[in-house]
């Protein structure tokens, strides 16, 4: 702990600690006016990049429980409205925080384990639910010392780019000692997880839910004289498979010239994207929309005859793990989607009714699917249709965040 004279002068706490206590009279209100609510603290590291949209209803949709988030930073509130909001980086001085990278370095204790006991004790939190498995790594210390039950779930990187380290997969090992369950988004990282060493029995497939409501069903077909406009939506990384999608498209347009494509996102593959698109000879029908708030994500969805995104296992092991939320979205408008097998995406794309899949890095038939699909307009109706259905039924925030309730109640009736 830091000596007596960093402390603020007459008040015998440190900054954070008198942030924390401001902040906790109105929690405590509020959770008088909750009822008897049990509290979960959601942990994720940054609260919230703009494409972890699926995070946001697991606590903003509750019902049953009360959410708080522990975060080591913030971004995009304006976005991501929430409190009450736990941030390290906001209410620990900078002074303090660097004392406490160094107090880490050498074995000591530091302030940013304090500061998260005392939140997780003054709000009386009955389960954490740390997103991603370093989440569950970063969190495993404190619910074992105040003995609460840890939810942890994976999405992907996590348990495929990371387990190449010795490092993770040590401190997995006794994640999935410790920890009380692990929730997947398909079959496919369940059996990952498994392999891993995480004890079957504790793991659970718990689907992403998006909010059907807010994604108009639209039945898709080609108006006279109308070019047919294909969409990305995708951050710029190599596991999104974008260079397949625009050596495909190149080729699909060499004989159907009435096609365009608007890609939506940004990353650290821009230049060499950008570059690509030059030398496919394609910049003409190709628009470029960068980073953009979420409103227009769906703007862009409603618009788009065509979803393309064919996600690959990229070159360092870091793979989708389940499905990009954004194939869910575009399949609840009523978009056909093309993608790949991998990962769970053949749960949410069912190959051959509600898109076209093709082997990862295959330009040649994701090439022949996507003219399929653009010269046979009579057919995205009723793979709209199904794939709507099937986003209602098997991935509807609604029935997704009660289910989770469910397994939170579980745990907690396990733990007693």
């Amino acid at each position: 702990m830091v000596a007596m004279d960093s402390r603020s002068h007459g008040t015998g706490h440190l900054p954070w600690e008198q942030t924390l206590s401001n902040l906790t009279v109105g929690q405590h209100n509020m959770s008088k006016q909750l009822g008897d609510q049990l509290t979960v603290a959601h942990y994720t590291d940054i609260f919230l990049w703009a494409h972890g949209t699926w995070i946001y209803p697991q606590l903003t949709r509750l019902r049953r429980f009360r959410a708080i988030v522990l975060c080591s930073k913030t971004q995009n509130l304006n976005w991501f409205p929430f409190e009450p909001i736990y941030s390290y980086h906001d209410a620990v001085p900078l002074l303090i925080r660097l004392m406490d990278r160094i107090l880490h370095k050498v074995g000591f204790n530091a302030i940013y384990p304090s500061y998260f006991y005392r939140v997780l004790s003054t709000e009386k939190v009955a389960l954490i639910h740390a997103h991603f498995g370093p989440g569950g790594v970063a969190m495993l210390p404190f619910a074992c010392r105040l003995t609460l039950p840890l939810v942890t779930t994976f999405y992907g990187y996590d348990m495929s780019q990371l387990v190449r380290d010795p490092f993770w997969l040590a401190k997995y090992r006794e994640l999935f000692a410790r920890g009380a369950a692990f929730l997947v988004e398909g079959n496919f990282m369940k059996e990952q997880l498994v392999r891993l060493g995480c004890p079957a029995d504790k793991v659970i497939v718990q689907h992403i839910g998006v909010d059907c409501a807010k994604f108009k069903y639209r039945e898709r077909k080609l108006n006279p004289g109308e070019p047919v406009r294909i969409l990305i939506a995708a951050a710029f990384r190599e596991k999104k498979g974008i260079e397949y999608a625009l050596k495909a498209f190149a080729q699909v347009y060499q004989k159907n010239p009435d096609i365009r494509l608007r890609i939506l996102g940004d990353g650290p593959l821009r230049a060499r994207i950008e570059r690509l698109i030059k030398e496919l000879g394609i910049a003409t029908v190709v628009t470029m929309l960068g980073e953009q708030p979420y409103a227009v994500f769906r703007d862009e969805l409603e618009r788009a005859h065509l979803f393309l995104s064919p996600s690959v296992t990229a070159s360092d092991g870091d793979t989708e793990g389940g499905c990009p939320v954004a194939i869910i979205e575009a399949q609840a408008t009523g978009l056909p989607v093309l993608s790949t097998f991998h990962a769970d995406i053949p749960e949410v794309v069912i190959h051959g009714k509600t898109g076209l899949l093709a082997p990862e890095k295959n330009v040649a038939v994701l090439a022949d699917n996507l003219s399929y699909l653009v010269t046979h307009p009579e057919v995205w109706a009723d793979m709209g249709r199904r794939g709507r259905e099937h986003v209602e039924r098997e991935y509807n925030v609604v029935h997704q965040i009660a289910r989770l309730e469910d397994i939170y109640e579980s745990i907690l009736d396990r733990s007693q």
